[in-house]
């Protein structure tokens, strides 16, 4: 049987995490909001969608500190690739 609780959760934590996405896409694209939203998705081990995000905040603010953040973030992972690859 299904623990309703556990239903109820994970439901409201995909509301949450949808009005979140709709908040940053609809408030504009600043570099801060972008970066914490990423950092939101890799916590909910989304690591595509935080990618993607990291990606933009380099394109549209490339001198911004959180792009710096992001390109150290996407550095990292690149480097866990190849040593889980070895």
């Amino acid at each position: 049987m299904i623990n309703m609780s556990s239903s109820v959760r994970v439901c409201f934590r995909w509301i949450g995490l949808s009005v979140l996405c709709f908040m940053v896409w609809g408030c504009g694209e600043d570099p801060r909001q972008l970066y914490e939203t990423a950092q939101f998705e890799e916590q909910q081990h989304n690591r595509a969608h935080a990618q993607e995000l990291y990606e933009q905040i380099i394109q549209q603010h490339p001198e911004s500190e959180f792009a710096e953040k992001a390109r150290q973030q996407l550095k990292a992972w690149k480097t866990e690739n190849s040593e889980e690859a070895q």
